[in-house]
């Protein structure tokens, strides 16, 4: 199982790699708590054992919000050796960035304060170490519309075409096309 402050890593070398720039802490702390939820749905428990904690700002992992500058100066010297994660949680790690990277800070605040979220059925104003419960993420990830949006996944639903439509036939310019599926794989 991975530790919160290795994905914290993890996320801050992606970062590093695909932006130029290192992740603040608030969108940082909301890519934690995404990647914590949809690892419950995904991979049936726990992407690493650290609470997550209801703050002002959304979710927060303390130990990562503490050791911020420590986990950015390991991303820029040692990238992700040493970093312990299994393949299929790295899978999850990487489909939660790909589904978030595109969010600025205040969009992930936003969508994590939405109503039902654990979030916000958790917040006390002003405490800090107010813990979400773990079965309460793992509750709102496995609901339809909360989970990952994996690219291939459309394509199982995909409906095979062995023909092409009559009314928009034109045999010069779908010879082409023809002749692909008449092929054999």
């Amino acid at each position: 199982m991975a530790n919160a402050k290795d994905v914290a890593r993890i996320f801050e070398y992606l970062g590093l790699q695909s932006e130029g720039v290192p992740i603040e802490k608030t969108r940082l702390n909301k890519l934690l708590y995404f990647a914590q939820g949809h690892a419950f749905n995904d991979l049936n428990r726990e992407l690493f054992t650290n609470q997550i904690d209801a703050w002002d700002h959304g979710p927060v992992v303390a130990v990562v919000y503490t050791g911020f500058n420590k986990i950015v100066e390991n991303a820029q010297k040692k990238g992700i050796s040493g970093v312990q994660v299994s393949p299929d949680e790295m899978d999850v790690i990487l489909d939660v960035w790909d589904q978030y990277r595109g969010y600025s800070a205040s969009e992930l605040v936003s969508k994590t304060h939405e109503k039902g979220t654990p979030w916000a059925e958790t917040y006390k104003p002003h405490e800090k170490n107010t813990h979400i419960p773990k079965e309460l993420i793992k509750q709102y990830f496995e609901r339809p519309g909360n989970q990952l949006k994996h690219p291939m996944a459309g394509l199982k639903e995909m409906t095979t075409v062995n023909a092409l439509p009559v009314d928009e036939y034109d045999p010069d310019e779908d010879s082409v096309w023809e002749a692909l599926l008449n092929e054999t794989p």
